[in-house]
């Protein structure tokens, strides 16, 4: 024990020494935008051929609400009452949604995305027979807006779109009956499945699910209903049941608060006499509300009453700070250096001081940066479990610096851009850190005030016993196991297929050694009688497969995969690599695999694709033999004599 003790406290102070830590300064006055979050406007039309934008048109309207309120989101209200008894949506108005999609992208902001038919507590809304034609046809357009939609509002039925008032969906019902479900299940298919759609009330999930069980953690973030299901609140702090959005407030309250740390909620308030906004929206139970329930996003203007109420007493600013998440670096332990190809040791401590948590996926990165050179390293950690209120979350990981990263010194990064790649480069969509001197409004990373040096390779690319270093041309010459009937073609072609039998039992299979985790191209030759495809599995704790194309091409034939072998997560170490024909009756011959690293390597690793194919000899055994053999052999499927040095 006393050894034990001895070991873990030298272990540690080795692990001081080559760290460094930080602490950081947090940010708690500054207001500045940040994605998905924060006060709203809306934007709305009214439809038609000649008219089918909401959004294009009023880009001033989005760059002064970006300036003065540091807006991100705008609510984006579609009518389709001019639409009610059409079939048939015209184009302009399908393509006009995505040319106010492209305004909202090229300024930086997103979407919450609600349709309806009648702004009229007639509730004169469309019948199902029409909205259904309509949403299979908006389908393709939202799917393909996906990276600006924040979030998507039931909508469809009634007044407003806000399920009550309504002619075709059972009026003023409280709770899901068949119409309303057919229309939360047609836009369950068709708004894109990584976005969630906010119903009216808890009741109509509840009910919708039959279920009062909230949503838990490890049920979040999954293409589920339950997980896609969430809130708009139109009354906000309405009286004690906020107009009827609430049927029983002791169990509802507490059920959306659970709710709400895996999917957002948000709205406006409807108080519109000043006596009641006094009483009822006061900045103690604002923010206590706001908390409470994690909300992320409510309309500046409506109802004017309450928000420029709010303006005059410090509510706004403070709400403009905390709806939503608000990160904030507390404290960071870094590795001081670290060997190319080596593990880079963080610990960081972040709090997030905001309502709520993020909600759509967000990748988190390590960055290297070294002037403009810059190494976005994965990190494992889910940004949307940084949990509100001032929680703090530990992200401690050990990443992989790929050998491929010069050495050198580098500044360190953390780095929140949005998941989707057609806006990932934009500083707009990336999450920045409530804290002094870290956000670098450039680029969209925040500054770690850190510092690693990455030295040369630890040790010599030496492949481990009779392992076969990776990136590698796989062949006969270097097989470390067959199946017990494989038979050879040509001299060194692995003979796949025996005739007239099923040919997908024989495997040839070798010892690798992985020094360099990254994306691989696969590439193999062989010969072939008729159709043939090569499964290739990587064998060890966990097997990454992979499968070249199927191919019925005849004769000797080089192939290259259609996408790269992505071998990124896997740890270093030696593995098992084996390829089989997954195609019956092929009878394929295969004379090589070869995995070429998709990359920059150090000097002196990448080999050429077709090494030892073209000078490995073989005697007429075909055992491999070497430069001073004399005697005939084959080599590159030819029978020569050779003459020893």
């Amino acid at each position: 024990m006393r050894n034990l003790l001895l070991t873990n406290l030298l272990l540690g102070i080795a692990l001081t020494m080559n760290a460094a830590s930080v602490t950081y300064t947090a940010d708690d006055t500054s207001i500045f935008s940040n994605p998905e979050r924060g006060f709203i406007t809306m934007l709305e039309g009214h439809l038609t051929k000649s008219k089918p934008h909401a959004v294009k048109g009023k880009e001033s309207t989005l760059d002064d609400k970006k300036s003065s309120e540091k807006m991100s989101i705008v609510l984006v209200h579609y009518y389709l009452d001019n639409f009610k008894t059409t079939t048939t949506l015209p184009d302009e108005v399908l393509n006009g949604f995505d040319a106010d999609m492209a305004v909202l992208r090229s300024k930086g902001m997103k979407a919450i995305i609600r349709f309806s038919y009648t702004n009229s507590s007639n509730g004169n809304d469309a019948a199902w027979t029409y909205v259904e034609q309509h949403i299979s046809q908006y389908k393709s357009h939202w799917q393909a807006n996906a990276d600006v939609i924040f979030v998507f509002q039931a909508g469809i039925v009634g007044a407003w779109g806000e399920w009550y008032y309504t002619q075709h969906y059972g009026n003023q019902v409280t709770t899901m009956n068949d119409a309303r479900r057919a229309v939360v299940d047609a836009l369950l298919d068709a708004v894109p499945s990584d976005r969630c759609i906010q119903l009216r009330t808890p009741k109509f999930k509840t009910s919708y699910l039959n279920s009062t069980q909230p949503l838990t953690a490890a049920e979040a973030y999954q293409n589920t209903p339950k997980a896609r299901l969430a809130q708009h609140n139109d009354a906000f702090l309405y009286d004690y049941d906020n107009m009827g959005t609430y049927q029983d407030t002791a169990k509802e309250k507490p059920w959306l608060a659970q709710e709400t740390l895996y999917v957002p909620i948000g709205g406006e308030t409807d108080i519109t006499e000043a006596d009641k906004a006094q009483q009822w929206a006061t900045y103690e139970k604002t923010t206590a509300e706001m908390s409470r329930l994690h909300w992320t996003f409510i309309q500046s203007g409506y109802a004017e009453t309450t928000t420029n109420m709010w303006r005059n007493n410090g509510t706004f600013d403070e709400l403009n700070r905390k709806m939503g998440y608000r990160y904030q670096l507390v404290s960071g332990t870094y590795s001081n250096e670290v060997a190319q190809g080596g593990k880079l040791s963080v610990n960081i401590k972040i709090r997030n001081a905001g309502y709520a948590p993020l909600y759509n996926e967000r990748p988190a990165y390590i960055v290297l940066k070294n002037g403009n050179k810059t190494y976005p390293l994965k990190l494992a950690a889910d940004p949307r479990r940084w949990l509100p209120n001032g929680v703090v979350s530990t992200v401690n990981e050990q990443i992989t610096v790929p050998a491929t990263v010069p050495a050198g010194t580098y500044q360190l990064y953390l780095y929140l851009p949005d998941a989707y790649s057609s806006i990932a480069a934009n500083p707009a969509y990336a999450v920045r850190f409530a804290n002094t001197n870290v956000w670098e409004a450039s680029t969209g990373m925040n500054k770690l005030n850190a510092t690693v040096t990455v030295t040369g390779e630890s040790e010599p690319p030496t492949p481990i016993g009779d392992a076969v270093l990776l990136p590698a041309t796989l062949n006969k010459a270097n097989v470390s196991e067959c199946s017990e009937d494989m038979t050879w073609y040509n001299g060194d072609y692995f003979d796949f297929g025996p005739e007239d039998a099923e040919n997908t039992g024989r495997w040839a299979e070798w010892n690798v050694e992985l020094r360099y985790p990254g994306k691989y191209i696969v590439s193999a030759k062989g010969y072939y009688p008729n159709g043939h495809q090569w499964k290739i599995t990587l064998q060890g704790t966990n097997t990454d497969t992979y499968t070249l194309p199927a191919s019925y091409t005849v004769g000797e034939v080089t192939e290259t995969g259609e996408e790269k072998w992505d071998l990124s997560a896997k740890e270093k170490g030696t593995y098992k690599l084996r390829v089989q024909n997954i195609m019956e009756w092929g009878q394929p011959k295969l004379q090589y695999l070869s995995l070429q690293y998709d990359g920059v390597l150090p000097a002196g690793i990448q080999k050429p694709m077709e090494e030892n194919v073209q000078t490995q000899a073989y005697d007429i055994l075909g055992r491999p033999v070497r430069t001073s053999y004399q005697g005939i052999v084959i080599r590159n499927g030819k029978k020569t004599m050779q003459v020893g040095q």
